[in-house]
């Protein structure tokens, strides 16, 4: 039964949406196309301080601080 109604609820919003208006469809894919590039920036910029913390470590050389001998 969940399956059924799962089916028939994705074909009624299908028929829905392909009724809707010309101007409304075009409004509906300009957004989401904005929330696809919006996410699709922050990933990158997340892979990109992700890559930018992998790769500080490499580069920034250790500095070593010698203590005197005691004795």
């Amino acid at each position: 039964m969940p399956a059924t109604l799962h089916n028939s609820l994705i074909l009624l919003v299908h028929h829905v949406v392909r009724s809707l208006p010309a101007p409304v469809l075009g409004a509906l894919d300009a957004w989401s196309l904005r929330v696809a590039r919006r996410r699709a920036m922050k990933r990158q910029q997340l892979w990109q301080r992700k890559k930018a913390a992998a790769a500080a470590p490499a580069t920034a050389s250790t500095v070593y601080h010698l203590k005197p001998w005691r004795d």
